[in-house]
């Protein structure tokens, strides 16, 4: 062998120092005395790197069940009180009096050209739609269109609603103020939709929320007629099978709706559970610093920073953990990492760094 080539093939192997640092980096994932030795020996560059990609790690269940939450589904996934034939109804309800609310560059505006606008068809003293039971003639469902003058907002009209207010007055709608509205709703603002499942029994059993950001041109009389995407109905008008395909398209309706506002919160959250296991690790790595303050504790010569980075370091094995488990125990998964990072510094506080005694 020439001895440029044994020059090479000692060039490209891999230096003691090297393995003997990758074989404890491994090693600090079970072993406390390893991230001692790490946070006592090595530049800041690994424990930081290991305790935010710990933090990134315990992160991805929570955020990941967030950003599947689909709202329409929570209230629209199967038949239940109603809802559904008070979607049908409404439809009807838009065909006959030949009026429409369209989206318009994310607004709700009942100025259609060729329909009727929305005080036109519902005329009378109430402003809104009623569907009610064909059988006791009780309200089942109602339809509001945030129309008011002096134009109210969209959260304000909608708490009149469920405050059990006439919406456009503000004044109570029964003789009893303080009186609790019990019937499915939704609520058509300008920009935000709100949308009210009731039970039998009067009380809630579903809510949710969506703007008109995503659906531009969209026509809500159209949804009785073709599906969300545009297509024509194959089920015949008055069986359950139509009856649950406007009750699918009202549900991908609502998906789309609520998904701005889902990211936002998505992210939001995110952020805030960011900040709190980053304080969470500077917490743990107090307490580390702590534990070794006694006056005559050999330990002593750990420095804040020194402890600060065995706490990074030792973040890395329960960031993998909630991870896995996280997806295992969905419930859990927002406290999985506090509850496993705290027993990974406790088990080190009392085994690693515990003062002699003699």
């Amino acid at each position: 062998m020439s001895n440029d080539k044994k020059k090479k093939k000692a060039k490209n192997k891999m230096k003691p120092e090297t393995k003997d640092k990758i074989k404890l980096g491994f090693l600090s994932l079970i072993n406390n005395e390893a991230c001692i030795k790490i946070g006592r020996n090595w530049h800041w560059y690994f424990p930081v790197i290991a305790g935010v990609f710990a933090i990134l790690l315990a992160l991805v269940p929570s955020f990941t069940q967030n950003m599947q939450v689909k709202v329409g589904n929570n209230l629209l996934e199967s038949n239940s009180y109603g809802f559904e034939n008070g979607l049908v109804h409404f439809g009807e309800f838009l065909e006959e009096k030949n009026a429409d609310l369209v989206i318009e560059e994310g607004v709700l505006t009942d100025q259609v050209e060729g329909k009727s606008s929305w005080a036109e068809a519902v005329g009378g003293e109430e402003k809104w739609y009623t569907a009610t039971n064909v059988d006791t003639g009780a309200t089942i469902f109602e339809v509001f269109f945030n129309n008011a003058d002096p134009e109210v907002e969209d959260l304000e009209f909608a708490n009149r609603v469920i405050s059990n207010k006439n919406p456009y007055t503000n004044l109570a709608r029964g003789e009893e103020e303080d009186a609790s509205y019990a019937n499915s709703a939704i609520v058509f603002g300008k920009k935000t939709m709100y949308l009210y499942k009731v039970g039998s029994n009067g009380t809630s059993v579903g809510q949710a929320m969506g703007q008109y950001d995503r659906d531009n041109g969209l026509s809500i009389a159209s949804l009785t007629q073709t599906s969300y995407k545009g297509e024509a109905y194959e089920e015949v008008p008055g069986t359950l099978e139509y009856t649950n395909a406007v009750r699918d398209s009202w549900r991908k309706f609502v998906n789309s709706s609520a998904e701005t506002q889902k990211n936002v919160q998505a992210l939001t959250y995110l952020g805030i559970m960011a900040a709190v296991y980053v304080a969470l690790a500077f917490v743990f790595g107090l307490v580390l610093f702590l534990m070794t303050r006694g006056k005559k504790n050999p330990l002593r010569i750990y420095t804040f920073w020194e402890t600060q980075k065995m706490a990074y370091v030792a973040a890395l094995c329960p960031g993998i953990l909630s991870l896995a488990l996280g997806f295992l125990i969905s419930s859990f998964a927002l406290f999985m990492f506090i509850f496993v990072y705290g027993i990974r510094i406790m088990w080190m506080s009392m085994k690693s760094l515990k003062a002699p005694t003699y």
